[in-house]
């Protein structure tokens, strides 16, 4: 039977966030979620743009779905990269990207980053994602549990966003589907907080995709929903029971970021520009410093400052990450700051045999921008799927090898001083 797309869309800051760097979009032929990142770098701004550029594909597709889908997604990369040459303090910001579009016979999939798209058939859910993340690569590998990943320290590093660079690499493929279906795609501040058990239950229980939205939001806020929150949900229905062109005349929706105005006091050479106006970051309110309190109220201050700076000192002490040290993937303590000229870090140790270079290239870029890890056990295991990850790059057969493989080393993986052992 012919089926048509309703669709629903919502997103909330959460209640910890200042601002939202979510967006959404639903309409006749496509669902879109970004999750923007980059924090003062903009991720509001990286979102947003990815929004703009892919709700140019929100129409019937002529051909070949995936390439609509895939220019869209390309043209959105391209306008990141472009506004973030524009204006260097936007260097760094990204965004992922999960988005369906519709062709009136099946769905389209384009992603990157770990924003989610679920399928609910017959009250199953069934992720239809996977996420690029340092953690799913310790879940794929077998190292850790779905269940660890979602506690581990590092279940935040992406491995793959837009962010301008090119070539990206996001995953495309085709999705059945048949009356019934109902499609969920949201950002990990849902996925994080809410289970997939739960999202089944609201998703296949409530009695519109409106409802389910609201549900949806709600859970994740009384979750604590620490970070944004966006879901965009599809439902496909009996295109005749839904009324004749319903598909193509809906209305669209934009939710979070993209949806925002720009507050009031931008600086003045912006207020004649449109694009800058829609996408420069948001000036934070500065709040009115008081004047010098009596004697004993900075009396009083100074020693709260200085039992903060203790337990400040400890808390450092205890924080590891991996980073480079002279080529070398190393293992630091502390964190990765500065205050003025004091460093809030030291070199712990460079465990050896793991040139930077040795690492494929997402791995790479992951380990120069640091990889903050919960304590020394953690980072000594994020070294060791490193050097997995390394080794595995560069494996060859030799002479050498026993037949067994137990051993790789040196040369005979093909990457000088290398070091692998299984």
């Amino acid at each position: 039977m012919p089926l048509t797309l309703r669709y629903a869309a919502r997103s909330d800051v959460g209640l910890v966030r200042e601002g939202n760097e979510d967006s959404g979009y639903a309409g006749p032929y496509l669902l879109a979620v970004a999750d923007g990142m980059g924090g003062h770098a903009a991720g509001e701004v990286a979102s947003r743009a990815a929004i703009d550029e892919l709700v140019n594909a929100d129409h019937l597709p002529d051909g070949d779905p995936i390439d609509v889908l895939s220019a869209a997604v390309s043209a959105a990369n391209g306008r990141i990269d472009d506004m973030a040459r524009a204006d260097p303090s936007r260097a760094g910001m990204g965004t992922t990207s999960t988005t369906l579009l519709w062709n009136g016979v099946q769905l389209a999939l384009g992603h990157i980053g770990d924003s989610r798209a679920y399928l609910l058939r017959n009250g199953s859910l069934t992720q239809i994602t996977r996420d690029h993340t340092f953690v799913q690569s310790l879940v794929d590998d077998g190292r850790i549990t779905p269940e660890d990943a979602r506690e581990h320290p590092a279940r935040s590093v992406v491995t793959k966003v837009l962010q301008g660079q090119s070539p990206i690499h996001p995953d495309y493929s085709i999705i059945d589907v048949q009356a019934g279906d109902r499609v969920l795609i949201c950002s990990d501040g849902l996925s994080d907080v809410v289970t997939d058990q739960e999202i089944e239950s609201l998703l296949a229980r409530a009695h519109t995709i409106d409802d389910a939205a609201e549900q949806l939001i709600t859970t994740a806020l009384d979750a604590g929903a620490p970070d944004n929150v966006t879901v965009v949900i599809g439902e496909l229905v009996d295109a005749e029971a839904a009324g004749a062109g319903a598909g193509a005349t809906s209305e669209s929706f934009i939710v979070g970021s993209a949806a925002e105005s720009i507050e009031d006091g931008q600086p003045a050479e912006l207020e004649h520009d449109p694009e800058a106006m829609r996408y420069a970051p948001r000036a934070r309110r500065r709040r009115r410093r008081l004047w010098v309190r009596p004697v004993i109220a900075v009396a009083a201050v100074v020693a709260v400052g200085w039992a903060g700076l203790t337990y400040a000192n400890g808390w450092v002490r205890d924080q590891y990450y991996v980073g480079v040290s002279d080529g070398q993937v190393a293992i630091y303590q502390g964190v990765r700051h500065e205050l003025g000229p004091v460093h809030l870090s030291e070199l712990h140790a460079v465990p050896g045999g793991l040139p930077l270079d040795a690492l494929p290239t997402v791995y790479r870029d992951e380990v120069g921008a640091t990889i903050a890890a919960g304590d020394l056990d953690e980072a000594e295991q994020l070294v060791d799927t490193l050097r997995v990850r390394a080794c595995r790059a560069h494996q060859r057969e030799t002479t050498n090898a026993s037949d067994n493989g137990d051993e790789w080393l040196g040369d005979d993986v093909g990457f000088p001083g290398l070091l692998c052992s299984e």
